[in-house]
C-alpha cells in the first residue's frame, strides 16, 4: 500500500532569515514560524515521493527552540499523615549501589539493524525489569526528543526502512524478525550494565508508513497478545472494495482487534489522525479511524479548541499568527483515544510526530504508572 511521504525542502540561510526578520521589527515567535514554513513547505501532501525526515529534523529543531514540553497531569492522591508517608518511602528506598541500574552505561545510544535503541533520562529500573517501545519512522532525533519530553520510564527502540509501509509491513510480518531485535536489546541492556535485565511490557508506536510494521506485528496472534499498547501517529490507511468503494476492512481487522480489547481497558490504544486526504485509491487516516470507533463503540466529540502550545505560521503581522494544531474531536472509550487534528498539508502530517510528546504519549505514560505489569 503506498505511503505518506514528505518532499524535502529546498535550502536556505536560518541566519540570513533571522536577521532580515529583525530587522523588520517581527517577534520571536514570527521568526520561528517563518523558519518552520520555511522548512516544511506549504505544498499538498504527495504520498508517493520524497522523505519526511529533513521536515521532521526542522519542525523538531523549532520546538525545541521554544520549548514546547507540557508537564504531564498527575492525579493527586489523598492526604495521609507524615509518618505513614515516612515509613513508606523509607520501605521502597533501594541503596543505590544495590540497584539494577547502578552501573548502567547511558551516554549513547546503541546500533541495532535498521535502528537504534536509546535509554530516556526518565528510564530507571531497580530490579532490572524494563518495558520497552518500539517506535516505527521518523528521524531518530525527533523521535528521541519525543520521549525525553514525555517522561516515559521505558527503554525505546526506534526502527526505519525508507518511506514505504509495505517495506515495513513485509519485514515485520516475518515471525523471526522482531525476536531477534528483542534479543539484541536483551544483550545491549546486559553488556551496558542493566543487572538482570528481563523485558516486562512491550508497546508499539508508529508515525505514517510505519504502521505498516504495526499490522504485520498485530497479525502474529503469539506475539499481539504480549503487545501491551499501540500508538499510531496519523499513520492508519486502508484500501477499498473494488466494487462499491467500502472500506476494506480486512486490512483493518489487526487494528479493529486491538482497538476492542483497549475498549475494554486490557489494552491500551492511543491515535492521532489529520485531514488529509491521500494522493490515489485509498482511504486516509480519518476514514480509518472512524471504522476503528464504530468497532469499538466509541463516539466522537468536538475537540477543546486550539492547542495551547500550537505552532504558529507567519501571516502578517505577528499578532495575526494562527495557531496550525487544532484539535477538532476526541473519543474516548476504556483504554481506547482517539485525537483528531485539522490540516490537510505536510506539516500538518509531520506534527503529529513532532508533538507525539504532548498527544499519544502521555496516554502510555498514565497507563504504564497506573497499570502493573502482568
Amino acid at each position: 500500500m503506498p505511503a505518506a511521504a514528505i518532499a524535502a525542502p529546498t535550502r536556505r540561510s536560518t541566519s540570513r532569515l533571522i536577521g532580515l526578520s529583525a530587522a523588520a521589527g517581527m517577534s520571536l515567535a514570527a521568526v520561528l514560524g517563518a523558519l518552520v514554513s520555511m522548512q516544511l513547505g506549504a505544498t499538498g501532501l504527495d504520498l508517493r515521493a520524497g522523505s519526511v525526515l529533513q521536515p521532521a529534523a526542522a519542525a523538531a529543531a523549532a520546538l525545541r527552540t521554544k520549548g514546547m514540553a507540557a508537564p504531564i497531569k498527575v492525579k493527586a492522591e489523598p492526604a495521609a499523615p507524615v509518618e505513614a508517608k515516612v515509613e513508606a518511602a523509607a520501605a521502597q528506598v533501594v541503596a543505590v549501589e544495590d540497584r539494577a541500574d547502578a552501573t548502567l552505561d547511558r551516554s549513547a545510544v546503541i546500533p541495532i539493524p535498521d535502528g537504534i535503541i536509546t535509554l530516556p533520562a526518565s528510564f530507571s529500573s531497580a530490579d532490572g525489569a524494563y518495558d520497552l517501545v518500539v517506535h516505527f519512522h521518523g528521524i531518530n532525533d525527533v523521535v528521541q526528543a519525543g520521549f525525553e519530553r514525555a517522561g516515559l520510564n521505558a527503554v525505546v527502540m526506534i526502527i526505519n526502512m525508507g518511506i514505504s509501509s509495505a517495506a515495513y509491513e513485509t519485514r515485520f510480518s516475518i515471525r523471526s524478525y522482531l525476536p531477534v531485535l528483542l534479543a539484541r536489546t536483551q544483550a545491549a541492556l546486559e553488556a551496558r550494565g542493566l543487572r538482570d535485565a528481563r523485558l516486562r511490557r512491550v508497546a508499539l508506536s508508529a508515525f505514517s508508513a510505519g504502521y505498516g510494521a504495526v499490522r504485520g506485528l498485530l497479525n502474529q496472534p503469539g506475539f499481539a497478545d504480549k503487545v501491551d499498547a499501540v500508538l499510531l501517529l496519523d499513520g492508519i490507511h486502508t484500501g477499498y472494495m473494488p466494487l462499491d468503494h467500502s472500506l476494506d476492512m480486512e486490512r483493518l481487522k489487526p487494528f479493529g482487534r486491538f482497538a476492542e480489547q483497549a475498549a475494554t481497558g486490557k489494552k491500551l490504544m492511543s491515535i492521532t489522525h489529520s485531514e488529509i486526504t491521500p494522493v490515489g485509491d485509498y482511504a486516509g487516516t480519518h476514514e480509518s479511524t472512524d471504522a476503528l470507533l464504530k468497532l469499538a463503540g466509541a463516539q466522537r466529540a468536538p475537540g477543546a479548541g486550539a492547542d495551547a502550545q500550537a505552532v504558529y505560521e507567519l501571516s502578517g503581522t505577528a499578532s495575526e499568527a494562527k495557531p496550525r494544531f487544532v484539535p477538532l474531536s476526541e473519543a474516548h472509550k476504556g483504554a481506547f483515544h482517539v485525537r483528531g487534528y485539522a490540516g490537510t498539508q505536510k506539516p500538518d502530517h509531520v506534527r503529529h510526530l513532532t508533538r507525539m510528546a504532548e498527544t499519544a504519549l502521555p496516554d502510555l505514560v498514565r497507563h504504564w504508572s497506573e497499570t502493573p505489569a502482568r
